[in-house]
């Protein structure tokens, strides 16, 4: 599916979501998937370097501190991990995109927004993301910067949102959202789940179809790859231990609203998730529903 000219390069490959990406879309694209220790994309050189010695038409930028609460230990360090991959290894990678006359897709994520009471989701594509950092955390926030970085880089980009990735292959270094809410669950350690948070999930199979075509076609502009319909994690929490475990109504309710008003708790979207519809539209796809996920991931257990 790729151009014939170059191979598509998968940076950040050996992350949950890279690597399952790379995993899945092997199997019909010429990808070439590397991490850190292939290229270091906070090094500028580095990747001036890997640009003018490799040839591929596209990238696909997975690379990112994805810890939202450790990224928040960095709050307004410009010179922590978080803020130089998340940041300036955007930068990098866009510079020398533009040079090299390469596409980039950046992976992103509906915690750009705020998620409150005065900025509800779920967001359309077509969203002005917000200039200010209040009320967003610092992974967020990064991510939110990085995407304001493209916009002013030149080059030629795409950016992807996607949202709360899980999928039933194992991956050995952690533990998905949904696995972990079944872990939790066959350790009876499940706690109250939130009623008053809203989000779109992904289920990754379902990443790999979209994300190639806006690489392979170049298509510019904001993708949202996720659900085409809304959750609260009580509801997914429900509709997974009915499916997986076959278990039913031993979830308690909880509120996030509540949970975030504790000390020291880290900003994240409350009221977030992402709409679909002008992506489904320019992609000529239609995207399936979080419960269809659940089943899909359920049955692959």
């Amino acid at each position: 599916m790729t151009d014939s000219k170059g191979k598509l390069l998968v940076v950040g490959a050996s992350g949950l979501v890279g690597s399952e990406f790379v995993r899945l879309a092997s199997k019909s694209s010429d990808v070439v998937g590397v991490d850190e220790t292939v290229l270091d994309v906070t090094d500028e050189l580095a990747v001036e370097d890997y640009f003018s010695k490799n040839n591929f038409s596209a990238v696909i930028n997975f690379a990112a501190i994805t810890d939202v609460d450790g990224a928040e230990k960095e709050r307004g360090d410009e010179s922590g991990l978080t803020w130089r991959l998340n940041v300036e290894g955007v930068k990098n990678l866009a510079k020398a995109c533009k040079k090299h006359d390469r596409f980039l897709v950046q992976i992103s994520t509906d915690f750009v927004f705020h998620g409150d009471d005065k900025n509800k989701g779920p967001y359309n594509e077509d969203e002005i993301i917000p200039d200010e950092m209040d009320g967003i955390g610092w992974y967020g926030w990064t991510k939110n910067r990085a995407e304001k970085a493209l916009s002013q880089s030149g080059a030629k980009y795409a950016i992807a949102r996607i949202a709360y990735p899980f999928y039933g292959h194992k991956f050995e270094k952690k533990l998905d959202f949904a696995k972990n809410y079944l872990k939790l669950f066959d350790e009876d350690k499940l706690f109250p789940i939130f009623t008053d948070q809203t989000f779109t999930p992904l289920l990754l199979g379902e990443l790999v179809s979209p994300l190639l075509k806006i690489a392979d076609e170049k298509m510019e502009g904001t993708f949202h790859l996720v659900s085409s319909n809304v959750a609260t994690p009580f509801e997914f929490v429900e509709y997974l231990l009915k499916t997986a475990r076959n278990v039913e109504g031993v979830v308690e309710k909880g509120s996030m609203k509540k949970f975030l008003e504790g000390e020291g708790r880290t900003p994240r979207p409350r009221l977030g998730g992402l709409n679909t519809k002008i992506t489904q539209e320019k992609l000529g796809a239609n995207f399936i529903t979080w419960q269809e996920m659940v089943d899909s991931f359920s049955s692959s257990l």
